[in-house]
């Protein structure tokens, strides 16, 4: 996959956390604890095993991008 910001090539790989991936748009605040909201979006695979979301890595401008449609 080529990065949309630069143009070179990505690499494929995976984000993984000890607990679900999910983006928020309110800011946590420095909160340990975060209860989901309807508007989260949850973007990992959770029910085998680790969650991780499929991502590409842009070493040159330092983005990271996920396709979600895998979830």
């Amino acid at each position: 996959m080529k990065c949309p910001y630069c143009g070179e090539e990505m690499i494929k790989g995976f984000l993984m956390s000890s607990r679900d991936i999910t983006f928020a748009i309110d800011n946590p605040n420095g909160n340990l604890f975060r209860i989901k909201k309807r508007d989260d979006l949850e973007v990992s695979k959770g029910s085998e095993g680790i969650p991780h979301c499929e991502a590409y890595h842009c070493s040159n401008c330092k983005k990271i991008m996920i396709d979600y449609v895998n979830r």
